[in-house]
């Protein structure tokens, strides 16, 4: 049906803007069609009603694909954290909100440690409108010299629509979440993150950051509960997604 739509708005378009000759004989409804154009190349978000969504309760094996070869796996599960598996054999231990910054992780050449003051599950229930905020206390430890750099980050969190999200996945209703950090006594934040939030699958389905002078995005390809995921399923699910 999109690609229909799509299809009709095209050709009134080249009809709009063809010239007399390519008029129809029938009465030419111009506001109409013109519309549809509009409508067609409108890639604004679709906002959309989306109940609250609850907190998610992820489970061990739960598997997610982003792009073709990034797999993310939760290895371990607590009522707190999540412990998850990276594709290159690293881990991420993290809170079970999504938007929360890792409380460890393994970098090339680095390691990362994070503690949080406040309460970022305050956030939920998701719904337009709600905000949080928190403090981060960030260690980072250099690998060939031992040293160690802290940083202080005030996080502030706000959900700011419903809308439909289009990924390689299909399309998803999605709470679209903000995340801004503040260096203290610092009115600009130096880094955003916004996440596209599924509730059907209790998880994101598309992530965005500006990073090295350029805006980065990861979308979801698949997702596996870990009922499912086995070595022979996800190895499957790449395969399919090489030869796309």
């Amino acid at each position: 049906m999109i690609h229909r739509t799509r299809n009709i708005a095209a050709a009134a378009a080249a009809l709009a803007l063809g010239g007399c000759a390519q008029l129809p004989a029938v009465p030419f409804h111009g506001e109409a069609l013109l519309e549809q154009t509009r409508a067609a190349l409108d890639v604004r978000p679709q906002r959309i009603e989306l109940a609250p969504a609850s907190r998610p309760s992820l489970q061990r094996g739960d598997t997610f694909v982003f792009g073709r070869t990034t797999v993310t796996r939760v290895a371990a599960a607590d009522t707190r954290t999540l412990t998850w598996a990276l594709a290159d054999g690293r881990s991420m231990r993290s809170p079970r909100d999504f938007f929360a910054p890792a409380l460890s992780s393994e970098n090339p050449g680095r390691r990362v440690d994070s503690t949080i003051a406040g309460d970022p599950s305050a956030l939920w229930p998701l719904a337009a409108g709600r905000r949080v905020s928190f403090e981060e206390t960030r260690r980072t430890t250099w690998s060939e010299t031992g040293h160690v750099k802290e940083t202080r980050l005030r996080w502030e969190c706000e959900v700011v629509d419903a809308r439909v999200s289009l990924v390689p996945a299909g399309d998803f209703a999605t709470w679209h979440v903000r995340c801004s950090a503040h260096y203290p006594n610092f009115p600009l934040p130096m880094q955003t993150v916004t996440w596209d939030y599924a509730p059907s699958l209790g998880h994101y389905v598309r992530r965005s950051w500006f990073e090295g002078r350029r805006q980065r995005e990861v979308m979801l390809s698949a997702a596996l509960p870990g009922r499912i995921a086995t070595p022979t399923r996800i190895d499957a699910v790449l395969a399919r997604l090489a030869a796309e």
